[in-house]
């Protein structure tokens, strides 16, 4: 039986890539994304989770996805740039 898990994200191409690999994983069966700011700001970290779901095969489930925190509870925001 697939352990269940919600995974917390701020996608950028690590946390996409282990997405990918999360969602098709026999081991895991993901039954939420929750996004965050973090690498990006969390419309943009958004946007990727739904990006990386459109790659998915369709017979691959697509779990819920609900946009989170703005912005850190304590320090201001520091995202990667180019």
């Amino acid at each position: 039986m697939p352990e269940r898990v919600i995974i917390d994200t701020d996608p950028g191409i690590d946390d996409a890539l282990a997405l990918l690999l999360a969602l098709q994983s026999p081991e895991l069966e993901v039954v939420a994304l929750t996004t965050v700011s973090g690498n990006v700001p969390v419309e943009t970290a958004t946007r990727n989770v739904f990006t990386v779901l459109s790659l998915l095969p369709a017979s691959i489930p697509r779990p819920p996805v609900a946009q989170g925190a703005a912005r850190p509870r304590k320090k201001a925001p520091v995202f990667a740039t180019a």
